[in-house]
């Protein structure tokens, strides 16, 4: 971990630093500015759309008529796919229902970092072994070598389960 640090130079960030300092920066300001209940409906979202793509017949042959690498279209097809389902879930009972429990800023903070590392892992597995190639191990242990895609995508699921909404007092 220290040699990981040692070779860091701020006048020329390798990848890794960059990958680092953007889940940081986006955990924060997804949480805060997101709220609770829209990074639920954000988690949930991602899995649909996970299972989606993972189950469609017809996306090879989509890919197929397409000049994008396997890599550049599997991200396409998921970030269209999860903006979809983001929309129509928000506007759905499920996201009213969600509004209605308050969490606090540690429950939302906390959905965030597993939020974003899922997302984050999403992309870094998608990537081939040579652009992974130039991360460095520790970023691609946390985020894109087995088992850290498992990790990450049962992390979200754990602390849906774990925080829970306040229930009224009546």
């Amino acid at each position: 971990m220290l040699n990981f640090f040692s070779n860091f130079n701020p006048s020329s960030p390798a990848w890794d630093i960059s990958i680092i300092l953007i889940f940081v920066i986006a955990t924060f300001l997804y949480g805060l500015t997101l709220g609770r209940a829209r990074v639920v409906v954000q988690i949930v979202s991602s899995y649909m759309t996970m299972a989606l793509l993972a189950s469609a017949p017809f996306l090879d042959k989509i890919e197929a008529r397409t000049p994008l690498n396997h890599t550049v279209f599997y991200l396409v097809a998921f970030l269209v796919v999860f903006v979809l389902l983001f929309l129509l879930l928000s506007k759905s009972a499920f996201h009213q229902h969600l509004s209605e429990g308050r969490g606090s800023l540690g429950d939302v903070l906390v959905l965030s970092v597993v939020q974003v590392g899922f997302l984050t892992s999403i992309v870094l597995s998608s990537m081939s072994g040579f652009a992974l190639g130039h991360l460095s191990g520790i970023t691609q242990t946390i985020f894109a070598k087995s088992p850290a895609p498992f990790i990450w995508t049962v992390l979200p699921i754990a602390a849906l389960i774990l925080i829970r909404g306040k229930k009224e007092r009546k």
